[in-house]
């Protein structure tokens, strides 16, 4: 993603009090729903879920913000060396730049979507948009499990199903679950970016063979999915700082029970995709 969307944003006042308060600059963690906890840099949304064996942290910010992300951890009460399982939503260098960091720590294995591994391997180099700018590079780090479409994520009573939903990167990943809060069971979906970046090419000389195709596959598989509660690589994108400010401590995933925000976020970016086509083919974009 541009540099321009990894500004750290001050959240303040979350419900869950950190046991330890946090380092400056870094959003306040806090339990979201269930065993999910925000542990983000900002804008730049995290996610650790913990379970009596171990965390599993999706995403994690740039390569700087390991420090902010680990003390986020550590202010909830848990161990980063606790980590076991780190995925991505998408290997560019703002959601997987601290994934060498934490494997380096932990000893965590590291899963990534069939497309984006290579990604990871050499340090987003062949990035098909940003490979040839070193300002998006990122450490480079080794995958352990290459995950198919439907695969499953288990750990400690986990449960969570990784769709491929590509475009944003060959191997962007949307993951859900199920999780109980307050006795009912919520379907939590860690959605993938599918805005499009500038620079970004489909029809014409296409950033890269079937992007055209990906990008539909993506939407026709976020359109399939029915969360209760979605989050996403980006807290802009699923409005949290609005949705904080309705947290109870007694039950906090209320306020992120967004059914119909998650339909209209995937009908928007859906019709910007196919307008931005259209406009490439020369042709009217569609009426809004």
């Amino acid at each position: 993603m541009p540099r321009l969307l990894a500004l750290v944003v001050a959240f303040a006042s979350f419900v869950t009090v950190p046991q330890n308060p946090p380092a400056a600059g870094a959003s306040p963690p806090f339990r979201l729903a269930g065993p999910i906890y925000f542990v983000g840099a900002g804008d730049l949304a995290a996610f650790l879920i913990h379970t009596p064996q171990g965390h599993i942290l999706i995403d994690g910010g740039m390569p700087k913000d390991a420090p902010l992300v680990e003390r986020s951890i550590k202010a909830l009460g848990f161990k980063p060396e606790d980590i076991r399982i780190l995925l991505t939503t998408q290997a560019h260098f703002d959601h997987v730049g601290t994934h060498a960091h934490f494997k380096k720590l932990s000893g965590a294995m590291v899963q990534a979507m069939d497309g984006d591994a290579q990604l990871l391997r050499d340090g987003g180099k062949s990035d098909y948009l940003f490979g040839a700018n070193p300002d998006f590079h990122y450490q480079p780090v080794a995958v352990d499990r290459v995950l198919k479409d439907g695969d499953l994520v288990t750990l400690g009573g986990i449960r969570l199903t990784a769709h491929r939903t590509p475009g944003h990167t060959p191997g962007s990943a949307t993951y859900d679950m199920d999780i109980n809060e307050g006795g009912r069971i919520y379907k939590v979906v860690f959605a993938a970016s599918t805005s499009v970046n500038p620079g970004t090419r489909f029809v014409k000389n296409p950033s890269y063979p079937g992007i055209l195709d990906d990008y539909r596959k993506a939407f026709q598989v976020l359109e399939s999915l029915q969360p209760d509660i979605w989050v996403s690589g980006h807290s802009a994108f699923f409005d949290l700082e609005a949705k904080r400010k309705n947290m109870s401590s007694e039950n906090p995933a209320a306020a992120f029970v967004d059914p119909a925000g998650y339909k209209r976020m995937v009908t928007e970016r859906k019709r910007t995709f196919e307008d931005l086509v259209a406009k490439e083919s020369g042709l009217q974009p569609s009426a809004r």
